[in-house]
């Protein structure tokens, strides 16, 4: 008897690739998965496939029995891959290649496809980190370049350049560039961040930052004053918040805000506050 499988209908396999791209979602591949047929110009060559994270049957790779038949099929557990990538993670029976490693996978690969294929002319993401090793048994860990932002270009990664054996690179990833808030670009996690090295090497490769607009960090000054008030006023809440378990709430911020009659406000994300877009007006700054 054939195993039931909870495979995904067409219309979010379709949009697994279409949100990739149609581009690997694997880093170190990202081969894209589309070419023209040099038989038939009515047709193509497709190599892709909308690959279930969590397994679509039972004793597959990564299978999860808590997961309902409509989870399973969802885009939510869906990475778009080349056909060999996606036979490559279901290998020893997924064992490599875990669940979070794979929903990083996708969304990393989904902002890379926003920041390198939907942006505006002048706005070209830097250039990943790379090496040349000229010997034997050289390493080379390869950095990610930046992402473009509204106001430029970001950063190009580090390199670097080894005569003789066993040399180890490790190519820094670029900071990002400028945000619609003002912000500078960010560094990004470096690779020895991003492939599970001890702390104690965390920063090696990581990102520098660009400078913000003086807007920016007027209204950061603003925040950093009200956030001390709020703790000041709510000393009872100051350990939760000052340990990161929970944040100023958005609604103190914005009634503050008004007091000082500021016309922006803040809405409240999931890893921090989401400070609104510079406004041509607001480059002389203070709020009017």
């Amino acid at each position: 008897m054939t195993e039931f499988r909870d495979d995904f209908p067409k219309s979010v396999a379709d949009a697994l690739g279409k949100r990739a791209a149609f581009i690997c979602s694997n880093p170190d591949c990202r081969i894209l998965t589309l070419a023209p047929s040099e038989e038939d110009e009515s047709k193509f060559l497709y190599i892709g496939k909308a690959a279930h994270i969590c397994a679509a049957a039972k004793g597959g790779p990564r299978y999860k029995a808590e997961m309902t038949s409509e989870e399973r099929k969802a885009a939510a557990n869906g990475i778009f891959l080349c056909s060999n990538c996606a036979d490559m993670i279901d290998k020893n029976s997924g064992i490599d290649f875990s669940v979070e490693r794979l929903v990083r996978w996708k969304e990393d690969h989904e902002k890379w496809v926003a920041a390198n294929l939907n942006k505006h002319k002048g706005e070209k993401g830097g250039t990943g980190g790379g090496g040349t090793i000229i010997g034997r048994r050289g390493t080379i860990i390869g950095g990610r370049g930046g992402d473009s932002g509204p106001y430029g270009p970001g950063g190009d990664g580090g390199s670097g350049f080894i005569k003789g054996d066993d040399g180890l690179i490790i190519g820094g990833d670029a900071g990002s560039g400028g945000t619609p808030d003002g912000r500078g670009g960010r560094g990004a996690p470096g690779p020895t961040e991003r492939f599970g090295f001890p702390t104690s090497m965390w920063g090696f490769g990581h990102g520098g930052h660009g400078e913000s607009h003086p807007e920016y960090n007027r209204r950061i000054g603003l925040l950093k004053t009200i956030r001390i008030d709020y703790l000041t006023r709510f000393s009872a809440e100051a350990p939760f918040i000052e340990a990161g378990i929970e944040q100023v709430p958005a609604d103190w911020i914005n009634q503050r805000l008004a007091e000082l009659h500021e016309t922006w406000r803040v809405e409240l994300g999931v890893s921090g506050y989401i400070m609104p877009p510079l406004a041509s007006s607001d480059a002389s700054g203070a709020g009017s």
